[in-house]
């Protein structure tokens, strides 16, 4: 609607359920409450060779602020938490001694995996509902974040939405949310996660990408323009942020990966698995600053190479 130089736009569209932050912190204090307990504070590390937070020997010209992350188990923030990759990375985070924080619009459907990992680790796990592709929504999650277990060490965006068709037949909301998924939501919550590791001059933002990221393939718009937006923006970022010591890397699966209970060698088309991926996760944030990989593309021993999307 124009109104002489000014113009007004309406956007209408459904609204995305996300769980309620607030009220999953109060049910969760009054538990413990009822439990005769009171919230555990972080373990301390018991020496400085059991953190991971700048490889190598500390700078000397550490401030308070930078050297009290020092004293307390990293936190790790996965950003799309879907079965498979996302699990295990999960997983293999926690269980590497970190703090995790999992992001989702529905944060009840993680619960399960959130007491799992609270039966295997001595540190903070909390599931957060958040929309990443609304930018409200990220910046309210990363300060309660920041708030219940500290600033994150590591980000890890998993989001990825797709929707298959011919471009003479898409249309523009499916266009516009697969956009937002693959490349809006990385952007808002990396910007958001670079800002709280500024200070510190530290910390590691990972996004996982695809080949579709790399070459457009027939059908396959609505993912192709996302993850090639994904690409830039990790290109970007990582040219902008790493003289600040934060480390931004691309990784490309260039798989299926495995969800189920078949084995890798039994399957009928190659296949990785997710726990291996997850490994190279924790490899990219322990990378020494002096050779930080800022692309990395992964595949299965019997995969022809860029043959998924």
């Amino acid at each position: 609607m124009s109104l002489g130089p000014v113009s007004v736009i309406y956007r209408m569209g459904r609204t995305i359920p996300v769980s309620s932050n607030t009220r999953r912190r109060v049910l969760r204090r009054l538990r413990t409450l009822f439990n005769g307990q009171t919230p555990a504070p972080d373990l301390l590390f018991r020496n400085n060779q059991d953190h991971r937070f700048i490889p190598g020997a500390l700078p000397v010209d550490l401030d308070s602020n930078r050297l009290q992350a020092f004293d307390r188990p990293e936190t790790a923030l996965v950003v799309g938490v879907g079965q498979g990759l996302g699990v295990a990375i999960a997983r293999k985070l926690a269980a590497s001694g970190m703090c995790v924080a999992l992001a989702s619009r529905n944060a009840e459907r993680l619960d399960p995996l959130v007491a799992e990992l609270r039966s295997v680790t001595d540190c903070t796990v909390h599931a957060y509902g958040c929309d990443a592709t609304n930018e409200i929504s990220v910046r309210k999650m990363i300060a309660i974040v920041s708030k219940d277990m500290g600033i994150p060490h590591l980000v890890i965006y998993a989001v990825q939405g797709s929707a298959r068709g011919r471009a003479i037949e898409i249309e523009v909301p499916a266009f516009e949310e697969c956009w937002r998924q693959n490349c809006l939501g990385a952007f808002i919550v990396a910007r958001e996660a670079a800002r709280k590791m500024l200070p510190l001059h530290c910390g590691t933002i990972i996004m996982i990408g695809s080949p579709s990221g790399l070459m457009g393939r027939v059908d396959h718009l609505n993912l192709a323009v996302g993850k090639f937006g994904l690409r830039a923006l990790a290109q970007v970022l990582a040219r902008e942020l790493s003289p600040e010591g934060i480390h931004v890397a691309h990784l490309v699966i260039d798989a299926d990966i495995k969800e189920s209970g078949e084995s890798v060698e039994s399957a009928a088309e190659p296949q990785a698995y997710p726990e291996h991926i997850a490994d190279l996760v924790l490899v990219l944030h322990h990378q020494q600053r002096s050779a930080w990989t800022s692309e990395l593309d992964v595949r299965p021993w019997n995969e022809s190479f860029w043959e998924r999307c």
